[in-house]
């Protein structure tokens, strides 16, 4: 006699381990990581400044894939973040309402990525627990966050005009990544330093992200890991 299965379609385990859904947080990591690298290039070596909003595009365009947020949302945010990276030289070159509009742009759908990647980490970590995914979503938006703040230091440059750093000759990508990461890390090396108030207040606001981040999302979601192995085990 053949058996009939009672498990319906709302009883399936582990939904997102379907043959369709590949797509991982541990596979967009590296991606975030080289993206990392040639944005803190791009003002060093022609051929990273060449890529560096294409790849930033690219690597925008997968996060919201991985995070599975809606077809039409990601097609339409890529649609705009190519047409903002297209006119990210020309908007450089000509300052005015046209810069402004292209930086401010790109920064806000720069900023979707770690938001689209907390939710999914937090709707799963909600229904089915911590698993090795969720770790590494956690990690991704991390990283997102100081990108995030990199880009933002180089938008308040670029609107007020001013340098950022107090330093001379700081004002280069690399810079404002290292100042982010290390800001998001509350390493804090005191080598560089905001000139004015906003740029301070901005730095502020990224270090007690970056505290709060590990000491709550991270602490929890890799006790909670641990916890689950130690059981299973």
């Amino acid at each position: 006699m053949r058996m009939i299965s009672t498990e319906g379609p709302g009883n399936r385990r582990n939904p997102r381990r379907a043959p369709a859904e590949y797509a991982k947080y541990a596979l967009l990591l590296p991606l975030i990581l080289l993206y990392l690298v040639v944005s803190g290039f791009e003002d060093q070596l022609a051929l990273m400044k060449g890529v560096s909003r294409w790849l930033a595009v690219a690597v925008l365009v997968l996060t919201l894939y991985v995070s599975r947020i809606g077809k039409k949302f990601v097609l339409t945010v890529a649609c705009l973040a190519l047409i903002a990276a297209a006119a990210w030289r020309p908007a450089r070159a000509h300052h005015g309402v046209f810069e402004f509009v292209v930086v401010a742009a790109f920064g806000a759908m720069i900023l979707l990525a770690p938001v689209a990647i907390l939710r999914r980490v937090g709707r799963e970590f909600a229904e089915e627990g911590v698993d090795a995914e969720v770790v590494f979503g956690a990690l991704c938006a991390y990283l997102y966050i100081g990108s995030w703040y990199a880009f933002l230091y180089r938008a308040t440059a670029i609107f007020s005009g001013k340098p950022f750093f107090v330093q001379p000759g700081s004002e280069d990508g690399l810079n404002y990544l290292y100042f982010s990461l290390i800001t998001l890390t509350t390493v804090g090396y005191g080598d560089l330093s905001p000139t004015f108030g906003p740029g301070r207040m901005l730095a502020a606001t990224e270090a007690i992200i970056g505290q709060l981040y590990l000491v709550s999302v991270v602490a929890l979601i890799v006790s909670a890991y641990g916890r689950r192995r130690g059981t299973r085990s």
